[in-house]
């Protein structure tokens, strides 16, 4: 499975992505996301060795950011 969240995008749920283990791609395109508006868990139990693309300007607070809320340390961050 894949998501996409739009440039528009300034909240994600807690638990959002929670369990979603087909969660295989991940496109953020919002520059707008930080610790206080990504709900705990959104990620966790997403596939493993998930791809995650994030704007440029944001991969290593993103990077942080989505590991805290429980993506793996397995899953792979690249550049938009």
């Amino acid at each position: 499975a894949k998501v996409t969240l739009p440039a528009k995008v300034k909240k994600i749920g807690k638990q959002a992505f929670a369990g979603c283990k087909n969660l295989k791609s991940i496109v953020v395109k919002s520059t707008k996301l930080t610790k206080k508006n990504v709900g705990s868990k959104a990620f966790s139990g997403i596939y493993k060795k998930a791809k995650i693309k994030v704007p440029k300007q944001n991969l290593a607070s993103y990077q942080a950011l989505f590991r805290a809320k429980g993506v793996g340390k397995q899953a792979k961050f690249t550049k938009i």
